[in-house]
């Protein structure tokens, strides 16, 4: 198989076809010849998640024989994906790093172990925690009496901040500084305006509003002190440590050390060894049109498939990384 090089535009012409291909498949079984007929979870249509199943169900589709793999929304996304695939009612799936790691266990919000295998680690994303910097504020201890935003009331974010993140270094959100439930694109707004003086968001690097943030205000990234980050990863060991690379946003004169988190491709465990390596070769020999569909997967590289992965690689996979050099 050769990899080609695809555009955007190239990319929704092609998937759009696909698309539709599928759903005729799925409402007529028979169109499939035989086929094994499987199903991707995403998230809702609006994220980076659907378009990649959607990309990724291609790429298998034109290269693995007997199989027609469709990519699917879905509203619950990690979590529903790893309860449909323990159910078998999907088999492939994304997911976050700590739900695949609490769905392997059975631990909250999971009621029991999951029958899910890790896949690969496609992509980062981090806690960045910034200041503006005529606040005053230097460190995350400084936020103390701030107005900082956390998230949306629910959301990953706001739940992890105000329950791993913000305790970890000593601060509890509502006591020590007063938290805003806002959505991250307000956070922007408020923080170029003034209105309040800190927010942390999980995020991948380069993210958009972190972009206009930093260009618009000037920010002080502030790190998560290391005897915090260790606190953060006993409690949960699905977070590894990381730094934001200086130059990452403008005015970031140096590096800002915090925790990230995998985004994490899932599949069944009980897929079979063939099927996973063969879907697996096509991924990651079809590198470029898959990231035409979402630019986050450009970090995606047989190099990093184990990074931060919390569960056990379904052993298909496992052979083609073998094969290419990458043992965990």
């Amino acid at each position: 198989m050769k990899e080609k090089d695809f555009t955007r535009r190239d990319f929704m012409k092609t998937v759009g076809t696909g698309v539709a291909a599928a759903g005729l498949v799925s409402q007529f079984p028979s169109l499939a010849f035989g086929a094994k007929n499987y199903t991707f979870g995403s998230a809702s249509a609006k994220g980076s998640w659907y378009p990649l199943a959607v990309a990724m169900s291609k790429v298998i589709n034109d290269n693995v024989k007997g199989y027609n793999v469709t990519g699917v929304t879905t509203p619950g996304a990690s979590r529903e994906n790893i309860m449909r695939i323990d159910r078998k009612e999907m088999e492939l799936g994304w997911s976050v790093s700590n739900y695949l790691y609490k769905g392997f266990h059975g631990k909250e919000p999971f009621k029991k172990k999951n029958q899910v295998f890790g896949w690969f680690s496609a992509y980062s994303g981090f806690f960045t925690i910034v200041a503006r910097k005529n606040a005053g504020i230097k460190t995350i201890a400084d936020l103390k009496g701030k107005r900082v935003a956390i998230g949306t009331p629910g959301s990953h974010t706001q739940l992890d901040n105000s329950n791993l993140i913000f305790p970890s270094c000593g601060l509890t959100p509502g006591k020590d500084f007063k938290p805003e439930f806002i959505r991250f694109p307000d956070a922007v707004q408020k923080m170029t305006d003034g209105h309040i003086d800190a927010c942390s968001y999980f995020m991948g690097l380069k993210g958009p509003g972190y972009i206009q943030m930093a260009e618009s205000v000037a920010l002080n990234f502030l790190s998560i002190p290391s005897d915090a980050e260790q606190r953060i990863r006993k409690q949960d060991p699905s977070y590894f440590i990381g730094d934001i690379p200086k130059g990452t946003y403008a005015g970031m004169k140096g590096p800002a050390s915090t925790v990230g988190l995998s985004y994490c491709t899932i599949c069944g465990s009980y897929l079979s060894d063939e099927f996973m390596y063969k879907a697996t070769k096509a991924v990651f020999e079809n590198l470029k049109f898959i990231v035409s569909s979402a630019a986050a997967f450009k970090q995606a590289q047989v190099a990093t498939v184990y990074r931060g992965m919390p569960v056990p690689v379904h052993p298909g996979a496992a052979r083609y990384y073998k094969e290419m050099g990458v043992t965990k």
